[in-house]
């Protein structure tokens, strides 16, 4: 594949999602990529101003799980 040119990001038109688009010698590729799953569990913050201590543990915990589950 040749290194891609006019690379463009942008919301897909119907605002669901991102789309990026760019051109190559065999032509002009679009990906789309789904937009960020809405949620109710609040954003992490910043590390060391966590509002809300168990929220911080809670986190932390998912981390753990995670990486024991990758190796």
């Amino acid at each position: 594949m040749s290194s891609p040119k006019h690379i463009q990001a942008q919301p897909q038109p119907n605002g669901d999602g991102y789309q990026i688009i760019y051109q190559t010698r065999q032509g002009r590729k679009v990906h789309h990529f789904p937009g960020a799953k809405q949620t109710e569990e609040p954003s992490p913050h910043a590390a060391g101003s966590y509002h809300n201590p168990e929220h911080h543990h809670q986190l932390m915990d998912r981390v753990e799980d995670y990486l024991r589950s990758e190796t």
